[in-house]
Protein backbone atom coordinates (compact mmCIF):
# COMPACT_ATOMS: atom_id res chain seq x y z
CA UNK A 1 0.00 0.00 0.00
CA UNK A 2 1.59 3.34 -1.05
CA UNK A 3 1.67 6.51 1.59
CA UNK A 4 -1.27 8.01 -0.66
CA UNK A 5 -3.73 5.28 0.17
CA UNK A 6 -2.83 4.77 3.91
CA UNK A 7 -3.44 8.74 4.24
CA UNK A 8 -6.60 8.42 2.56
CA UNK A 9 -8.68 5.57 1.80
CA UNK A 10 -10.76 5.30 -1.58
CA UNK A 11 -13.66 3.88 -2.47
CA UNK A 12 -15.96 2.70 -6.10
CA UNK A 13 -18.99 4.78 -6.67
CA UNK A 14 -22.14 3.29 -8.07
CA UNK A 15 -20.71 3.13 -12.02
CA UNK A 16 -17.78 1.11 -11.18
CA UNK A 17 -15.30 4.93 -11.11
CA UNK A 18 -12.87 5.60 -8.67
CA UNK A 19 -14.06 8.47 -5.83
CA UNK A 20 -12.09 9.96 -3.57
CA UNK A 21 -13.33 10.16 0.41
CA UNK A 22 -17.08 11.69 0.95
CA UNK A 23 -16.69 15.38 1.86
CA UNK A 24 -17.23 14.75 5.76
CA UNK A 25 -13.89 13.29 5.94
CA UNK A 26 -11.84 15.51 3.49
CA UNK A 27 -12.27 18.04 0.80
CA UNK A 28 -10.22 16.55 -1.31
CA UNK A 29 -12.01 15.53 -5.14
CA UNK A 30 -13.96 17.34 -8.33
CA UNK A 31 -17.79 18.74 -7.45
CA UNK A 32 -18.83 22.51 -6.90
CA UNK A 33 -21.13 20.75 -4.02
CA UNK A 34 -17.95 19.53 -2.44
CA UNK A 35 -15.89 22.85 -2.36
CA UNK A 36 -19.47 24.39 -0.86
CA UNK A 37 -19.35 22.12 2.18
CA UNK A 38 -16.22 21.95 2.86
CA UNK A 39 -15.56 25.91 2.60
CA UNK A 40 -19.14 26.32 5.22
CA UNK A 41 -17.50 23.77 7.39
CA UNK A 42 -14.47 25.56 7.85
CA UNK A 43 -15.67 29.46 7.83
CA UNK A 44 -18.22 27.85 10.76
CA UNK A 45 -15.01 27.90 12.71
CA UNK A 46 -14.47 31.51 12.81
CA UNK A 47 -18.05 32.56 12.44
CA UNK A 48 -18.84 30.73 15.60
CA UNK A 49 -16.08 31.73 17.88
CA UNK A 50 -16.80 35.15 16.56
CA UNK A 51 -20.76 34.87 17.69
CA UNK A 52 -19.75 32.81 20.96
CA UNK A 53 -16.72 35.89 21.93
CA UNK A 54 -19.84 38.44 21.19
CA UNK A 55 -21.99 36.85 23.31
CA UNK A 56 -19.82 36.45 26.44
CA UNK A 57 -18.68 40.44 26.03
CA UNK A 58 -14.75 39.47 26.17
CA UNK A 59 -12.29 42.07 26.55
CA UNK A 60 -10.87 43.83 22.67
CA UNK A 61 -7.78 41.82 22.87
CA UNK A 62 -8.88 38.11 24.35
CA UNK A 63 -11.37 38.57 21.88
CA UNK A 64 -9.82 39.27 18.90
CA UNK A 65 -6.90 36.12 20.00
CA UNK A 66 -10.06 34.11 20.03
CA UNK A 67 -10.98 35.19 16.47
CA UNK A 68 -7.63 35.02 14.51
CA UNK A 69 -7.04 31.33 16.07
CA UNK A 70 -10.10 30.51 15.14
CA UNK A 71 -9.18 31.56 11.57
CA UNK A 72 -6.13 29.63 11.48
CA UNK A 73 -7.68 26.89 12.70
CA UNK A 74 -10.98 27.19 10.14
CA UNK A 75 -8.14 27.31 7.36
CA UNK A 76 -6.69 24.10 8.73
CA UNK A 77 -9.68 22.69 9.05
CA UNK A 78 -10.17 22.52 5.03
CA UNK A 79 -6.92 20.87 4.55
CA UNK A 80 -7.44 18.51 7.44
CA UNK A 81 -7.31 15.43 5.22
CA UNK A 82 -3.35 16.15 4.29
CA UNK A 83 -2.22 17.00 7.76
CA UNK A 84 -4.85 15.50 10.14
CA UNK A 85 -2.02 15.02 13.11
CA UNK A 86 -1.28 18.95 12.35
CA UNK A 87 -4.57 19.94 12.39
CA UNK A 88 -5.25 18.52 15.54
CA UNK A 89 -2.34 19.54 17.67
CA UNK A 90 -3.15 23.06 16.21
CA UNK A 91 -6.72 22.91 17.24
CA UNK A 92 -5.47 21.59 20.56
CA UNK A 93 -3.33 24.14 21.09
CA UNK A 94 -5.88 26.90 20.44
CA UNK A 95 -7.97 25.22 22.88
CA UNK A 96 -4.69 25.57 25.60
CA UNK A 97 -4.26 29.23 24.80
CA UNK A 98 -7.43 29.89 25.17
CA UNK A 99 -7.65 28.21 28.68
CA UNK A 100 -4.48 30.18 29.48
CA UNK A 101 -6.15 33.25 28.76
CA UNK A 102 -8.87 32.09 31.20
CA UNK A 103 -11.19 31.98 27.72
CA UNK A 104 -12.54 28.55 27.01
CA UNK A 105 -13.75 28.60 23.08
CA UNK A 106 -16.69 25.69 22.05
CA UNK A 107 -15.96 25.95 18.21
CA UNK A 108 -12.07 25.49 18.76
CA UNK A 109 -13.26 22.21 20.91
CA UNK A 110 -15.46 21.10 18.01
CA UNK A 111 -12.76 21.84 15.22
CA UNK A 112 -10.71 19.56 17.77
CA UNK A 113 -13.32 17.05 17.63
CA UNK A 114 -13.59 17.75 13.75
CA UNK A 115 -9.60 16.56 13.80
CA UNK A 116 -9.80 13.24 16.13
CA UNK A 117 -12.54 12.28 13.67
CA UNK A 118 -10.07 12.81 10.69
CA UNK A 119 -7.36 11.21 12.28
CA UNK A 120 -9.27 8.16 13.26
CA UNK A 121 -10.60 8.21 9.59
CA UNK A 122 -7.38 8.57 7.42
CA UNK A 123 -4.78 6.91 10.01
CA UNK A 124 -4.37 3.56 10.95
CA UNK A 125 -5.06 2.68 14.43
CA UNK A 126 -1.75 2.85 15.99
CA UNK A 127 -1.95 6.90 15.27
CA UNK A 128 -5.47 7.53 15.90
CA UNK A 129 -6.08 6.14 19.18
CA UNK A 130 -2.97 7.92 21.26
CA UNK A 131 -4.09 11.11 19.20
CA UNK A 132 -7.47 10.19 20.58
CA UNK A 133 -6.45 9.86 24.03
CA UNK A 134 -4.55 12.51 23.95
CA UNK A 135 -7.23 14.62 23.04
CA UNK A 136 -9.59 13.61 25.72
CA UNK A 137 -7.18 14.37 28.02
CA UNK A 138 -6.61 18.03 26.93
CA UNK A 139 -9.94 18.70 26.55
CA UNK A 140 -10.97 17.01 29.87
CA UNK A 141 -8.51 19.15 31.59
CA UNK A 142 -9.52 21.93 29.54
CA UNK A 143 -13.37 21.30 30.69
CA UNK A 144 -12.43 21.40 34.18
CA UNK A 145 -10.17 23.99 34.50
CA UNK A 146 -13.03 26.15 33.74
CA UNK A 147 -15.73 24.26 35.36
CA UNK A 148 -15.76 24.60 39.00
CA UNK A 149 -16.77 20.78 41.19
CA UNK A 150 -15.49 17.15 41.25
CA UNK A 151 -14.89 15.93 38.07
CA UNK A 152 -17.58 13.86 37.20
CA UNK A 153 -19.05 17.14 36.57
CA UNK A 154 -21.82 16.65 33.44
CA UNK A 155 -20.05 18.96 31.68
CA UNK A 156 -16.90 17.67 32.01
CA UNK A 157 -17.76 14.34 31.15
CA UNK A 158 -19.62 15.48 27.89
CA UNK A 159 -16.11 16.20 26.80
CA UNK A 160 -14.73 12.57 26.95
CA UNK A 161 -18.13 11.12 25.60
CA UNK A 162 -17.51 13.37 22.38
CA UNK A 163 -13.92 12.57 22.17
CA UNK A 164 -15.01 9.16 22.19
CA UNK A 165 -17.64 9.33 19.87
CA UNK A 166 -15.52 11.39 17.04
CA UNK A 167 -13.04 8.45 17.63
CA UNK A 168 -15.68 5.91 16.46
CA UNK A 169 -17.57 7.01 14.13
CA UNK A 170 -13.99 7.91 12.48
CA UNK A 171 -12.87 4.35 12.98
CA UNK A 172 -16.37 3.62 11.43
CA UNK A 173 -15.92 5.31 8.41
CA UNK A 174 -12.82 4.52 7.86
CA UNK A 175 -13.93 0.50 8.30
CA UNK A 176 -16.23 1.18 5.89
CA UNK A 177 -14.13 2.38 3.35
CA UNK A 178 -11.54 0.14 3.51
CA UNK A 179 -14.50 -2.63 3.52
CA UNK A 180 -15.14 -1.17 -0.08
CA UNK A 181 -12.24 -0.60 -0.95
CA UNK A 182 -11.35 -4.38 -0.89
CA UNK A 183 -14.52 -5.40 -2.65
CA UNK A 184 -13.79 -3.40 -5.03
CA UNK A 185 -10.24 -5.11 -5.21
CA UNK A 186 -11.84 -8.14 -5.06
CA UNK A 187 -13.60 -7.25 -8.16
CA UNK A 188 -10.49 -6.38 -10.13
CA UNK A 189 -9.22 -9.72 -9.51
CA UNK A 190 -12.08 -11.74 -10.34
CA UNK A 191 -12.31 -9.38 -13.72
CA UNK A 192 -8.63 -9.85 -14.35
CA UNK A 193 -8.84 -13.62 -13.59
CA UNK A 194 -12.01 -13.87 -16.07
CA UNK A 195 -10.14 -12.33 -18.94
CA UNK A 196 -7.04 -14.63 -18.37
CA UNK A 197 -9.47 -17.70 -18.17
CA UNK A 198 -11.24 -16.07 -21.54
CA UNK A 199 -7.84 -15.89 -23.33
CA UNK A 200 -6.62 -19.25 -21.81
CA UNK A 201 -9.87 -20.89 -23.07
CA UNK A 202 -9.73 -19.39 -26.23
CA UNK A 203 -6.04 -20.32 -26.81
CA UNK A 204 -7.31 -23.99 -26.06
CA UNK A 205 -9.96 -23.78 -28.53
CA UNK A 206 -7.73 -22.73 -31.31
CA UNK A 207 -5.39 -25.65 -30.67
CA UNK A 208 -8.22 -28.13 -30.84
CA UNK A 209 -9.19 -26.60 -33.90
CA UNK A 210 -5.93 -26.81 -35.24
CA UNK A 211 -5.56 -30.30 -34.01
CA UNK A 212 -8.66 -31.54 -35.24
CA UNK A 213 -8.38 -29.84 -38.88
CA UNK A 214 -4.92 -31.46 -39.35
CA UNK A 215 -6.17 -35.02 -38.39
CA UNK A 216 -9.20 -34.48 -40.85
CA UNK A 217 -6.83 -33.23 -43.75
CA UNK A 218 -3.78 -35.09 -43.47
CA UNK A 219 -5.22 -39.05 -43.98
CA UNK A 220 -7.40 -38.08 -47.05
CA UNK A 221 -4.39 -35.75 -48.80
CA UNK A 222 -2.42 -38.06 -48.03
CA UNK A 223 -4.42 -40.92 -49.76
CA UNK A 224 -5.61 -38.62 -52.75
CA UNK A 225 -1.71 -38.35 -53.28
CA UNK A 226 -1.15 -41.72 -53.58
CA UNK A 227 -3.72 -42.40 -56.17
CA UNK A 228 -2.97 -39.65 -58.02
CA UNK A 229 0.68 -41.06 -57.87
CA UNK A 230 -0.91 -44.36 -59.00
CA UNK A 231 -3.43 -42.56 -61.95
CA UNK A 232 -0.30 -40.56 -63.24
CA UNK A 233 2.23 -43.60 -63.60
CA UNK A 234 -0.99 -45.94 -65.43
CA UNK A 235 -2.11 -42.85 -67.75
CA UNK A 236 -2.05 -44.67 -71.26
CA UNK A 237 -0.99 -48.02 -70.13
CA UNK A 238 -4.35 -49.27 -67.93
CA UNK A 239 -7.20 -47.70 -68.11
CA UNK A 240 -8.30 -49.72 -65.06
CA UNK A 241 -6.10 -48.78 -62.94
CA UNK A 242 -6.54 -45.42 -63.92
CA UNK A 243 -10.17 -45.14 -63.16
CA UNK A 244 -9.83 -47.15 -59.93
CA UNK A 245 -7.35 -44.47 -58.28
CA UNK A 246 -9.37 -41.63 -59.55
CA UNK A 247 -12.39 -42.93 -58.23
CA UNK A 248 -10.76 -43.91 -54.41
CA UNK A 249 -8.81 -40.12 -55.66
CA UNK A 250 -12.98 -38.58 -55.88
CA UNK A 251 -14.09 -40.26 -52.77
CA UNK A 252 -10.97 -38.81 -50.36
CA UNK A 253 -12.06 -35.78 -51.72
CA UNK A 254 -15.32 -35.87 -51.00
CA UNK A 255 -14.84 -37.21 -47.95
CA UNK A 256 -12.12 -34.51 -46.48
CA UNK A 257 -15.20 -31.67 -47.72
CA UNK A 258 -17.91 -33.37 -45.70
CA UNK A 259 -15.83 -33.64 -42.67
CA UNK A 260 -14.67 -30.00 -43.75
CA UNK A 261 -17.92 -28.65 -43.81
CA UNK A 262 -19.01 -30.56 -40.64
CA UNK A 263 -16.00 -28.92 -38.64
CA UNK A 264 -17.32 -25.37 -39.99
CA UNK A 265 -20.84 -26.04 -38.99
CA UNK A 266 -19.93 -26.85 -35.62
CA UNK A 267 -17.71 -23.26 -35.34
CA UNK A 268 -20.42 -21.54 -37.19
CA UNK A 269 -23.10 -22.67 -35.15
CA UNK A 270 -24.58 -20.80 -31.97
CA UNK A 271 -25.69 -24.09 -30.84
CA UNK A 272 -23.33 -26.99 -30.58
CA UNK A 273 -26.71 -29.70 -30.61
CA UNK A 274 -28.01 -28.42 -33.94
CA UNK A 275 -29.74 -31.06 -35.76
CA UNK A 276 -27.64 -31.98 -38.91
CA UNK A 277 -24.01 -31.65 -37.01
CA UNK A 278 -22.24 -35.33 -37.87
CA UNK A 279 -21.13 -37.39 -34.53
CA UNK A 280 -17.42 -37.16 -34.24
CA UNK A 281 -15.95 -40.29 -35.49
CA UNK A 282 -14.70 -43.31 -33.12
CA UNK A 283 -13.36 -46.80 -33.28
CA UNK A 284 -16.36 -47.98 -35.09
CA UNK A 285 -14.95 -46.30 -38.19
CA UNK A 286 -11.98 -48.26 -38.01
CA UNK A 287 -12.70 -50.72 -40.58
CA UNK A 288 -13.55 -47.67 -43.06
CA UNK A 289 -10.18 -46.03 -41.96
CA UNK A 290 -8.10 -49.47 -42.49
CA UNK A 291 -10.27 -49.85 -45.81
CA UNK A 292 -8.97 -46.54 -47.46
CA UNK A 293 -5.16 -47.25 -46.63
CA UNK A 294 -5.74 -51.10 -48.38
CA UNK A 295 -7.33 -49.66 -50.96
CA UNK A 296 -3.77 -47.91 -51.40
CA UNK A 297 -2.01 -51.20 -51.53
CA UNK A 298 -0.53 -50.00 -47.95
CA UNK A 299 -1.10 -53.22 -45.73
CA UNK A 300 -2.42 -53.00 -41.98
CA UNK A 301 -2.46 -56.38 -39.48
CA UNK A 302 -4.76 -55.83 -37.17
CA UNK A 303 -4.93 -57.78 -33.63
CA UNK A 304 -7.08 -56.61 -30.71
CA UNK A 305 -7.11 -58.34 -27.02
CA UNK A 306 -9.08 -58.30 -24.37
CA UNK A 307 -12.72 -57.59 -23.70
CA UNK A 308 -13.89 -54.49 -25.66
CA UNK A 309 -14.75 -51.75 -23.40
CA UNK A 310 -17.20 -48.68 -24.60
CA UNK A 311 -15.37 -45.46 -24.61
CA UNK A 312 -16.54 -41.70 -23.72
CA UNK A 313 -16.92 -39.74 -26.65
CA UNK A 314 -13.71 -37.70 -26.23
CA UNK A 315 -11.60 -40.85 -25.66
CA UNK A 316 -13.21 -42.49 -28.61
CA UNK A 317 -12.30 -39.26 -30.80
CA UNK A 318 -8.89 -39.26 -29.34
CA UNK A 319 -8.16 -42.96 -29.86
CA UNK A 320 -9.48 -42.73 -33.61
CA UNK A 321 -7.74 -39.89 -34.46
CA UNK A 322 -4.43 -41.40 -33.10
CA UNK A 323 -4.49 -44.47 -34.72
CA UNK A 324 -5.84 -42.48 -38.08
CA UNK A 325 -2.71 -39.95 -37.59
CA UNK A 326 -0.18 -42.75 -36.80
CA UNK A 327 -1.35 -45.36 -39.33
CA UNK A 328 -0.80 -41.78 -42.11
CA UNK A 329 2.41 -41.15 -40.85
CA UNK A 330 3.35 -45.10 -41.47
CA UNK A 331 2.11 -44.99 -45.18
CA UNK A 332 4.15 -41.75 -45.98
CA UNK A 333 7.41 -41.81 -44.37
CA UNK A 334 7.80 -45.80 -43.15
CA UNK A 335 9.18 -48.63 -45.51
CA UNK A 336 7.90 -51.97 -46.67
CA UNK A 337 4.06 -50.50 -47.34
CA UNK A 338 2.89 -52.16 -43.86
CA UNK A 339 2.34 -51.64 -40.20
CA UNK A 340 1.15 -53.43 -37.07
CA UNK A 341 -1.80 -52.22 -35.07
CA UNK A 342 -3.04 -53.83 -32.02
CA UNK A 343 -5.72 -52.55 -29.68
CA UNK A 344 -5.66 -53.68 -25.78
CA UNK A 345 -8.53 -53.35 -23.67
CA UNK A 346 -7.32 -53.21 -20.00
CA UNK A 347 -8.91 -52.77 -17.41
CA UNK A 348 -9.48 -49.35 -17.31
CA UNK A 349 -8.00 -48.30 -20.42
CA UNK A 350 -7.26 -48.96 -23.91
CA UNK A 351 -3.60 -49.26 -25.11
CA UNK A 352 -2.83 -48.34 -28.86
CA UNK A 353 0.16 -49.57 -30.45
CA UNK A 354 1.34 -48.57 -33.87
CA UNK A 355 4.48 -50.17 -35.28
CA UNK A 356 6.02 -49.80 -39.00
CA UNK A 357 9.75 -50.54 -40.34
CA UNK A 358 11.59 -48.19 -40.59
CA UNK A 359 14.24 -47.79 -43.88
CA UNK A 360 17.69 -47.61 -42.52
CA UNK A 361 18.89 -44.38 -44.64
CA UNK A 362 16.44 -42.76 -42.99
CA UNK A 363 17.22 -43.06 -39.11
CA UNK A 364 19.76 -40.44 -37.63
CA UNK A 365 22.62 -41.14 -35.95
CA UNK A 366 22.26 -42.78 -32.22
CA UNK A 367 21.60 -40.44 -29.50
CA UNK A 368 20.38 -38.03 -31.76
CA UNK A 369 17.02 -35.80 -31.01
CA UNK A 370 14.85 -34.59 -33.74
CA UNK A 371 12.20 -32.15 -33.26
CA UNK A 372 8.31 -34.06 -33.90
CA UNK A 373 6.38 -32.97 -36.39
CA UNK A 374 2.71 -31.28 -35.56
CA UNK A 375 1.05 -34.68 -36.37
CA UNK A 376 3.06 -36.46 -33.23
CA UNK A 377 2.12 -32.94 -31.10
CA UNK A 378 -1.37 -33.50 -32.09
CA UNK A 379 -0.92 -37.09 -31.09
CA UNK A 380 0.36 -36.10 -27.92
CA UNK A 381 -1.72 -33.42 -27.34
CA UNK A 382 -5.32 -35.60 -27.60
CA UNK A 383 -3.95 -38.33 -25.32
CA UNK A 384 -3.20 -36.08 -22.50
CA UNK A 385 -6.79 -33.83 -23.04
CA UNK A 386 -8.46 -37.01 -21.86
CA UNK A 387 -5.65 -38.37 -19.10
CA UNK A 388 -3.99 -40.72 -21.62
CA UNK A 389 -0.58 -40.59 -22.59
CA UNK A 390 1.43 -41.18 -25.91
CA UNK A 391 4.81 -42.32 -26.60
CA UNK A 392 6.63 -42.80 -29.70
CA UNK A 393 10.05 -43.66 -30.47
CA UNK A 394 12.17 -46.64 -32.85
CA UNK A 395 12.38 -50.17 -30.92
CA UNK A 396 16.02 -50.53 -31.74
CA UNK A 397 15.39 -53.34 -34.00
CA UNK A 398 14.71 -51.43 -37.92
CA UNK A 399 10.87 -50.43 -36.65
CA UNK A 400 8.90 -47.05 -35.31
CA UNK A 401 6.69 -47.92 -33.25
CA UNK A 402 3.70 -45.59 -31.17
CA UNK A 403 2.11 -46.63 -27.98
CA UNK A 404 -0.57 -44.69 -26.33
CA UNK A 405 -2.66 -45.28 -23.57
CA UNK A 406 -6.47 -44.06 -23.70
CA UNK A 407 -8.79 -44.23 -20.87
CA UNK A 408 -12.39 -44.96 -21.07
CA UNK A 409 -13.45 -42.17 -19.24
CA UNK A 410 -11.83 -38.85 -19.32
CA UNK A 411 -9.37 -38.39 -16.02
CA UNK A 412 -7.41 -35.34 -15.67
CA UNK A 413 -5.38 -33.90 -18.16
CA UNK A 414 -1.83 -34.37 -17.70
CA UNK A 415 1.17 -31.69 -19.42
CA UNK A 416 2.11 -33.01 -22.98
CA UNK A 417 6.01 -33.14 -23.70
CA UNK A 418 7.42 -30.52 -25.85
CA UNK A 419 9.21 -33.34 -27.47
CA UNK A 420 9.35 -36.78 -27.42
CA UNK A 421 11.64 -39.09 -25.32
CA UNK A 422 14.23 -41.03 -27.06
CA UNK A 423 15.47 -40.65 -30.42
CA UNK A 424 12.99 -39.99 -33.13
CA UNK A 425 14.04 -40.41 -36.52
CA UNK A 426 12.41 -37.82 -39.45
CA UNK A 427 11.06 -40.55 -41.24
CA UNK A 428 8.71 -41.44 -38.25
CA UNK A 429 7.60 -37.72 -37.40
CA UNK A 430 7.53 -35.55 -40.51
CA UNK A 431 3.83 -35.42 -40.88
CA UNK A 432 2.62 -32.12 -41.57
Amino acid sequence: MTASSRRRPWKVDDDGGVAVLPWFVGPDGPGRGRLVANVALSAAVPVLALIDVAQKELPVGAAAGVVGLSLIVGAAVYVRTRWPVALLALALGAVIVTVLADVLSPPLVAASGIAVFTVACVRPRRVSAPSALVAALVLFGAAGARTPGPMTEPRMLIVLVWTALAFALGVAVRTQLAYVDALAERARRAEDTREQEARARIAEERLRIARELHDVVAHHIAVINVHAGLARRAAGRDAAVVDTSLAHVQTAASTVLAELGAVLQVLRSNDPLEPGTEPAPGLDRLDALLATFAATGFTVRTRATGRPQPLDGACDLAAFRIVQESLTNASKHGAGARADLSLTYGADALTLAVGNPVASASAPAPGTLVAPGHGLIGMRERAASCGGSLSAAPDGHGAFRMTAVIPYRPTAAVPTAAAPTGAVPPAAVGAP
